[in-house]
């Protein structure tokens, strides 16, 4: 699997600019074809427009990329786009910097919303592109923050918790130093030197936090170990620093032992390490005392289709995530797709789809999609933490297929009971930034995707190399004196 490597940073001073505000020009609009979405809503705040019939072929039409900050609704789905970057060479007002050919959020697996949802954390990069990362205004998604002068970020995540939510979790590009640094305050909260340097950040690029931010799992280039970051009793609290014993996992029993990422569980419990080649998934136990890693021994009954059992071998899973899932008394699981290549086979009774799920306790699977002239998954994400029990998934474009180039999320429960959004619109052959990556929002109502617009787009089309975020607004229509609130919504006072 590809990993999003990160350019240098370079931050000038006069790029620094903080909350500065402006009087925003009215956006642009664009001709669409609209669908007219009814205003209640369903009891989780989302859309009662959405589509949720996983049968149907749904055709992509051709649609004009919209401008920025243009609120369309594309057919056949009807549910509000925007995109939140702009065209290159403008400048990112009220901050001061210009907007680059690239400018989108970083992964799928990493949540671009901090925890309230008040900020979104994106790139601004390629040609005139600066500064880089932008953040901006969860509420008007216009440029809000450049990077603080004092911040060596490289590979971050948002802290998962409200209590943390201005802070990132941030492992510097030497590896050697794991901080928390709040990023409007521009003040490092927490740090700590680690004992291996960590090659490529937060598990190699691709890892998260446990859902609570207690623990992160840190990959060097063949150990792999564990940082309580934020001890509860009976151990000493902060700045007491808690890390466990280093894990050596070269020896893995196959071909390719080289870690392509790591990560902890959303729990806590476990840690997961993937192995190039096919995807394949290594389940870890750690010792809560000791935060020492084990291999989680799978029981010998369940199926894979590399490695063993007993060295904690899962069902090989692409572009993989975690969660807990409320359906199964939140037991730790990963979904991706489906790398054994065993689409429309039965195994262990589970008909194989393109999306599947994978427990980590026992190594169960579940198909959480039908094949049947199923489109091939691409990317998974499991970031909408506040909204468990749903994949946001990407679907590659194979017209006339079902979920063909759409955005869709599909629940945990294997009842294969799904939500689609969008179609993504973009070309990415040879182009890994050009792939969409969707990302939802902590309470799963909001999405990004990245796209050139480049393809389905009748005479609108973007430039193959322009490269933007769009924001899929799932969320019902507000209702008569009631205003947005970042992360939820409620009537104003009166």
């Amino acid at each position: 699997m590809k990993r999003l490597l990160r350019s240098g940073l370079i931050v000038l001073p006069a790029l620094l600019a903080t909350d500065v505000r402006s009087q925003p020009r009215p956006p642009r609009t664009v001709s669409a074809p609209v669908v007219t979405a009814p205003a209640p809503s369903t009891p989780d705040g989302f859309s009662p427009g959405l589509k949720t019939d996983p049968t149907t072929v749904l055709a992509e039409p051709e649609t004009p990329k919209p401008a920025y900050l243009a609120r369309v609704s594309p057919a056949p789905f009807g549910v509000p786009i925007m995109r939140i970057t702009n065209d290159p060479g403008l400048p990112t007002t009220p901050v001061r910097g210009t907007w680059g050919t690239d400018a989108r959020h970083v992964y799928s697996k990493q949540q671009p919303w901090n925890a309230d949802e008040t900020l979104i954390s994106i790139e601004n990069r390629g040609a005139s592109g600066s500064p880089t990362p932008l953040i901006l205004d969860g509420v008007t998604y216009r440029p809000k923050y450049a990077p603080c002068p004092n911040y060596k970020l490289w590979d971050y995540r948002w802290h998962p918790s409200r209590a943390h939510a201005h802070e990132q979790i941030n492992v510097d590009q030497s590896g050697t130093e794991l901080m928390w640094y709040d990023v409007e305050a521009c003040r490092k909260t927490r740090s700590w030197s680690l004992p291996i340097t960590a090659d490529y950040g937060i598990g190699s690029g691709e890892g998260n936090p446990s859902n609570d931010g207690r623990f992160v799992l840190i990959a060097g280039t063949t150990q792999i170990y564990v940082v309580d970051m934020d001890p509860k009793p009976p151990f000493a609290g902060y700045p007491n620093h808690r890390i466990g014993p280093a894990l050596d996992v070269s020896n893995c029993g196959l071909p390719s032992c080289k870690i392509d990422w790591a990560g902890m569980s959303a729990s806590g419990k476990y840690a997961v390490v993937s192995l190039p080649e096919e995807d394949n998934l290594r389940v870890f136990d750690v010792d809560p005392v000791t935060l020492a890693l084990s291999p989680h021994a799978m029981p010998a009954s369940s199926f894979r289709c590399h490695g063993t059992p007993a060295a904690g071998y899962l069902y090989s899973l692409g572009h993989a995530d975690v969660a807990v899932n409320p359906f199964d008394d939140n037991e730790d699981v990963i979904v991706g797709q489906d790398e054994c290549h065993l689409i429309g086979q039965t195994r262990d009774g589970t008909v194989i789809s393109h999306v599947m799920m994978a427990r980590l306790r026992d190594g169960r699977i579940t198909a959480l999609t039908d094949p049947s002239n199923e489109a091939y998954a691409h990317h998974i994400s499991m970031r909408s933490i506040d909204r468990p029990g749903w994949a946001y998934v990407d679907y590659f474009q194979e017209d006339g297929k079902r979920f063909s180039d759409e955005v869709v999320a599909v629940k945990l429960d294997g009842s294969k009971a799904v939500q689609r959004f969008a179609h993504k619109h973009s070309v990415f052959d040879k182009c890994y930034r050009c792939e969409s990556h969707p990302a939802p929002s902590p309470d799963g109502r909001r999405i990004l995707f990245a796209s050139n617009w480049a393809e389905h787009c009748g005479s609108g089309c973007g430039s193959t190399t322009d490269i933007k975020d769009y924001l899929i607004d799932a969320r019902a229509p507000l209702p008569h004196g009631a205003r947005d609130v970042p992360g939820g919504r409620r009537r104003a006072s009166r």
